[in-house]
């Protein structure tokens, strides 16, 4: 009782000679502590679509075409502040000024995880396919997918090469639509990955 007296006494008189300092001491240990157990989850990520056909092979195919960059931030070509494998930042999103490959690659895998997610919604496609939807997803964005003739195509058990390509042109600076080659052969990719037994 004495000890606790004593503590209690000495702590109270260290708030009032040094405030501050006790104070940033306990935020600083309590930031510490939250960091390290976000950084802990984020090492330790794994996804619950890890095992299905398709999907590190997806994993790889994205970190390849997409490149790290160093892990540094950088503007994609739309303009969108990106970082790691293609993460596009939202709003509210901080960074380090630099990621580590790891922190990169999760960053992806729950990126790509959302994406698959989404294909199970809103289609009924299973094994390759279902990954090959989770990609344009991933890289034209869900609701370009909802409104496009590709999902149709998906939906009806249609072929869907001659879809996929169309989703490989931009508009240049004359107002032309040019096609990218760079684009088509990740539409050849997934045209390949889309049609292979399950």
């Amino acid at each position: 009782m004495k000890f606790f007296f004593k503590t209690s006494i000495f702590i109270f008189l260290g708030m009032l000679l040094a405030p501050d300092t006790v104070y940033q001491g306990i935020l600083s240990e309590t930031h510490i502590s939250v960091s390290n157990e976000i950084k802990h989850a984020e090492e330790n990520y794994i996804s619950k679509y890890q095992f299905e056909k398709g999907y590190e092979e997806a994993i790889e195919f994205i970190k390849d075409h997409e490149g790290f960059a160093k892990g540094k931030a950088y503007f994609d070509a739309s303009g969108i502040k990106t970082i790691g494998y293609g993460h596009r930042i939202k709003s509210g999103e901080v960074f380090p000024e630099k990621i580590s490959q790891k922190e990169a690659e999760n960053l992806l895998r729950k990126d790509f995880d959302k994406a698959v997610w989404y294909a199970e919604k809103d289609t009924d496609v299973k094994g390759y396919k279902k990954i090959v939807v989770a990609h344009f997803i991933y890289a034209k964005g869900i609701g370009n997918f909802r409104k496009s003739n590709f999902k149709k195509k998906v939906l009806a058990d249609e072929p869907v090469e001659e879809e996929l390509k169309k989703w490989c042109y931009y508009r240049g600076s004359n107002g032309n639509m040019v096609r990218s080659e760079y684009i088509y052969k990740i539409r050849l990719w997934e045209i390949d990955m889309y049609n292979r037994e399950c």
